[in-house]
């Protein structure tokens, strides 16, 4: 009963947040549009209306996120306190993210009728903005799991030399261990988020006008794959901990 308990408590304190119950409507979302498939089916046309309502849901709700987005990129200086690389990579993600919420709200208003006007190019410009910080994101990625890697094996060569200096374990080994496991750790949650954004970044792609790469050569259903598993990462990351529940 304890765990039952406990396990509803993470639950709820999900649901709770915004951020958390995007998350989820988010991973239903993808879900539903496994199940809908190609739409042939009745059943099928359901869970496609399912996918539909929610992803809608989702953006009305999203009008309400460009000062959130605002207020981080301002935190963050708009990525100008990166170094080397990671900077203008930042910079770009930074941008490319905070226009992508206007162009979404313009297409989302014209395609309801509130402005005149086609929302096609917007909606266009959007997806673009989209795939181009996905891109970003990626090569953040990259050149962190680089980074990663050197120091790692930097430590793992101190670690070596001090083996050799000494027959015990010293107090020097036992610190570098610990900081190998936390690199470790990093390189892990970096790897997910590799695999999250790539995954975002496969189906920005697919939803693209046809001849730009692999665009409109996907089927639902795997778009739909493709979006559990990055909205799983984003949930697993972001999972409430023991402590917290």
């Amino acid at each position: 009963m304890a765990t039952v308990v406990k396990g509803l408590t993470s639950v709820v304190n999900v649901l709770e947040t915004y951020r958390g119950r995007d998350r989820v409507m988010r991973f239903l979302t993808y879900a539903a549009m496994f199940l809908g498939g190609d739409g042939r089916t009745p059943l099928q046309i359901k869970w496609k209306i399912l996918s539909s309502e929610l992803s809608g849901c989702r953006v009305i709700l999203r009008l309400f996120d460009d000062l959130s987005m605002l207020l981080y990129n301002m935190s963050i200086s708009f990525g100008r306190k990166e170094k080397g690389l990671l900077k203008p990579l930042e910079i770009c993600t930074a941008l490319f993210n905070q226009l992508y919420y206007p162009s979404e709200h313009i297409a989302w208003f014209r395609q309801k009728k509130i402005l005149s006007g086609n929302s096609a190019p917007f909606s266009l410009l959007g997806l673009l903005f989209w795939a181009l910080a996905l891109l970003g994101e990626i090569a953040k990625c990259l050149v962190r799991l680089m980074r990663l890697n050197a120091q790692a094996k930097s430590l793992q060569k101190q670690r070596k030399l001090d083996r050799d200096s000494s027959h015990e374990t010293s107090p020097q080994n036992i610190q570098i261990q610990e900081n190998l496991k936390k690199l470790a750790a990093e390189k892990m949650d970096c790897i997910l988020l590799f695999l999250q954004y790539s995954c975002d970044f496969i189906n920005a792609i697919s939803w693209m006008p046809p001849g730009v790469l692999w665009a409109q050569k996907l089927k639902s259903s795997t778009n739909g794959i493709l979006g559990m598993i990055a909205s799983f990462i984003m949930l697993y990351r972001n999972w409430p901990s023991s402590q917290n529940s």
